[in-house]
């Protein structure tokens, strides 16, 4: 006995074109979804840094990069710049006997008394220096040495639990965008 099993040839080729899009935009929608997550948990880490430090979000922002994901490669991933801050940064204000900032907001300010602001000219900075009395040249006034607070890195490193939240909120938001984009693809609009 022989069963034979007639498919509506427009039903068919509906089947075919949802397959299709299914080839073509499954990949696409991945690719979002990964980028998407990777973006959420930068937003996290910029945000409960700016908690902890006493920094703006936007300079933790600029020293918080996103490499998204690629239809090649789906994997994305957020690199913290390891350069050191400049105090300014941190509220650097010039006092008669130093200068004072604050690092941490639940710290108090700390001072170093022999230090200043000064603004070199040509490299167009305004950062805070001492003099390097441990410097062979040391005159009693000069060579100088720049100041700088931690860099993001370390910020990161000393907010506690932060690690663990950025990856669960990535991971969080990927999957709900990825849910997302398979309804745009059931859909047919991706």
């Amino acid at each position: 006995m022989t069963v034979i099993v007639r498919i509506d040839p427009a039903t068919l080729q509906d089947t075919l074109n949802l397959l299709q899009a299914y080839s073509t935009g499954g990949r696409k929608a991945l690719q979002r979804s990964v980028s998407f997550g990777a973006k959420q948990g930068r937003k996290l880490a910029v945000d409960e840094m700016a908690k902890k430090a006493n920094l703006k979000k936007k300079t933790i922002r600029e020293n918080t990069k996103v490499y998204f994901a690629s239809l090649s490669n789906l994997q994305a991933k957020v690199v913290l710049k390891s350069a050191p801050l400049p105090l300014t940064e941190f509220g650097a204000r010039q006092t008669k006997t130093g200068v004072t900032f604050r690092i941490w907001k639940d710290k108090p300010r700390e001072k170093y008394r022999h230090a200043f602001m000064w603004t070199l000219i040509r490299e167009r900075y305004t950062g805070i220096f001492e003099p390097n009395v441990d410097s062979p040249r040391y005159d009693g006034f000069g060579p100088y040495r720049r100041k700088s607070g931690p860099a993001i890195p370390t910020i990161y490193a000393k907010t506690p639990g932060l690690s663990g939240k950025v990856e669960a909120k990535a991971s969080e938001a990927m999957l709900t965008e990825l849910d997302r984009q398979i309804g745009l693809l059931n859909r047919g609009q991706l």
